[in-house]
């Protein structure tokens, strides 16, 4: 199964008022490398507010609009398929 990325900056920014809030809730495995990942949302245009990286399952993001994304491709958005234990 192919990594998916996530939808483009200008859709997400698009979609969100001036002081909205996106929340990003996902599976930890999917995560490659979280730092790249915070990295090209912050080129997104999208600032962290706040990271619960508690759970060793699920990870809690939570971006505010910062300003106006760049057009360039991001790496760091591409996410792992999920993976499940057999039992």
């Amino acid at each position: 199964m192919e990594p998916r990325a996530v939808p483009t900056g200008t859709a997400l920014s698009a979609a969100l008022s001036r002081s909205g809030t996106l929340m990003v809730a996902e599976v930890a495995s999917r995560f490659e490398d979280l730092r790249a990942f915070m990295s090209a949302m912050a080129q997104l245009g999208f600032k962290s507010v706040n990271k619960d990286l508690s759970s060793t399952f699920f990870y809690l993001l939570e971006f505010s609009k910062a300003g106006p994304p760049r057009r360039r491709p991001c790496a760091g958005l591409r996410l792992l398929p999920c993976l499940y234990k057999r039992r």
